[in-house]
């Protein structure tokens, strides 16, 4: 558990340096903080044996993610605006992975009826969000990043659907469902705040508040895997 505290120390250092605009210090514990995360993900897990075994999928799609994501953060740390795109393409793919991994879409016979509403809500919270943020697309001359993120948001919001789906799944543990769910609703609305700043304007510590949302959604999602497979 040492690993995953120290990734917990590495976030909160990564959104002590945002909110000071300590550049060094973000650019030491960003990637870090993943890292651990990566790290206690591995051991907890003990995914060597998985790999003797030949037995790494689909818990492989996870990792693959978490990389991914690492990956990610380091474009974003770049040189402002530079490796925006490249950023949002390698976070895109680590969605799709996450999405991967949790397997099913669709929720099992019996629990079609919640599984609708549930869809129905995010998906309206979506298309309204993402209407305003083709306004301020328009407004601030950044067109030409809307189908980048109008494909991004579509494969977020699957990721969300896929993560809310184990709740309805007799497999997944209710506390390791809870703990994706509230891992990729976190990871979510940190994109959300991300395109928002991005595009449309200006938040009162935008970045603190998009990197301690970014980051308690991975610990969620991570975390809730690592049990579930545990666990199962």
């Amino acid at each position: 558990m040492i690993l995953l505290g120290l990734a917990g120390i590495f976030a909160i250092l990564e959104w002590i340096g945002e909110y000071q605009g300590r550049q060094r210090l973000i650019f030491l514990t960003k990637p870090m903080a993943m890292i651990c995360l990566i790290a206690w993900f591995w051991s907890f897990l003990d995914l060597s044996s998985y790999i003797e075994a030949a037995d790494l999928f689909p818990l492989g799609w996870f990792l693959i993610g978490l990389v991914f994501c690492l990956a990610g953060d380091i474009f974003l740390m770049l040189p402002p605006g530079r490796f925006f795109l490249p950023g949002l393409v390698v976070f895109l793919l680590g969605h799709v992975f996450y999405i991967i991994g949790f397997g099913k879409l669709l929720p099992p016979p019996g629990s079609y009826a919640p599984a609708l509403i549930l869809a129905l809500l995010v998906l309206i919270v979506a298309l309204s969000i993402y209407q305003k943020l083709i306004e301020g697309m328009v407004r601030t001359d950044t067109e030409k990043m809307k189908l980048p993120v109008t494909i991004y948001s579509v494969v977020i919001t699957l990721m969300l659907l896929s993560a809310f789906n184990t709740n309805f799944l007799l497999e997944w543990h209710y506390f390791s469902a809870w703990l994706v769910s509230l891992g990729a609703l976190s990871f979510y609305f940190s994109d959300i705040l991300n395109a928002w700043v991005r595009f449309r304007a200006p938040l009162p510590n935008g970045r603190v508040f998009i990197m301690v949302t970014y980051h308690l959604g991975q610990l969620g999602l991570a975390a809730g895997v690592a049990l579930h497979f545990k666990v199962g």
